[in-house]
């Protein structure tokens, strides 16, 4: 998967999810992706992936084991369960491996809904081979996060598993629609974890004129696990209670900085090496008694809607 999905990903993505609910005493603990803030679909486009990320949750549940995409019963499935949801996010496996059918499930979609489309994509070459098609699907989103792993070609490589087989950071640079795309970071050990590294990265994408960038916690033990506000000496509050996306203010980490900069972190329900605090038990029995009321849905590459992923 391009390192965003269910367990990754998060709420008030901006341009790549709706914002979240303005905080109201009716809702100050609904905060989280997990407590339904978004009625929205996933679309598991494809098992398929030209990576080999170590921290992939396909590569560590192994996905559906469907390669192909059936485009039109995606689209046919998304348009006929559209009422009562707002939002497609469009993730796999790697769906731009099978650009051309993305972009025809895009614009079915797009003509029979109103319906906010986005797409996740670790850019594969095919984007670079057919970049006015990958334009066009630009086009006609409303968001795409872009999951660039690394500013330096050859630590990405070594997180891919895979040599790149074009310039990416030449390519990324010349996107136009910048105010579109989101560029996805991953901070996990021995990567992307050091203050220094992580500052030199959030700088080297900010330089290219991107609207967002959002780092995120991978959340996969204490091999791998790194916290944000360790690492920056920041304090945030308990993710699991005071929200576990957050847009950070730059200039107590970041100082100049034009790009807006979004933090994932993981909280004790999906990592391990994580505690729970008081408050946290607080919103847990809170959640007991008042279970989420949006509607969300899976859809798989045969286009089978499914409420969650299996």
């Amino acid at each position: 998967m391009a390192n965003e999905n269910q367990n990754i990903i998060g709420a008030g993505q901006d341009t790549a999810r709706r914002a979240p609910k303005k905080e109201t005493m009716q809702n100050k603990f609904i905060k989280n992706y997990c407590d339904g803030l978004y009625n929205s679909m996933d679309v598991h486009f494809t098992s398929a992936c030209d990576n080999k990320c170590h921290h992939c949750i396909d590569t560590r549940y192994f996905g559906t084991g469907i390669k192909t995409p059936d485009p039109k019963a995606i689209a046919e499935t998304i348009i006929k369960n559209q009422v009562g949801y707002d939002d497609v996010l469009f993730l796999g496996g790697e769906p731009c491996l099978f650009l051309d059918a993305l972009v025809t499930c895009v614009e079915k979609i797009k003509a029979n809904s109103n319906l906010k489309l986005f797409v996740t994509t670790a850019i594969p070459k095919i984007c670079n081979d057919k970049r006015d098609l990958f334009l066009y699907l630009i086009s006609m989103l409303d968001g795409i996060n872009l999951s660039v792993q690394h500013h330096s070609e050859s630590v990405a490589d070594e997180i891919r598993k895979t040599i790149s087989q074009y310039n990416r950071q030449e390519f990324y640079n010349s996107l136009p629609n910048k105010e579109k795309i989101r560029i996805n970071l991953n901070i996990v050990k021995p990567y992307l974890y050091t203050k220094t590294d992580i500052s030199e990265c959030i700088t080297h994408y900010d330089n290219m004129g991107f609207s967002e960038i959002k780092l995120s916690e991978i959340q996969h033990g204490k091999d791998q696990f790194v916290s944000f506000e360790k690492t920056f000496g920041i304090k945030l509050g308990s993710p699991f209670y005071s929200g576990c996306q957050t847009f950070l203010n730059t200039e107590d980490i970041l100082p100049n900085l034009k790009v807006k900069l979004l933090l994932k972190r993981s909280c004790f329900m999906c990592e391990k090496t994580l505690s729970a605090s008081l408050l946290d038990g607080v919103k847990a029995c809170y959640k007991i008694f008042n279970p989420s009321k949006n509607n969300y849905g899976v859809v798989y590459e045969n286009g089978t809607l499914e409420k969650g992923w299996k």
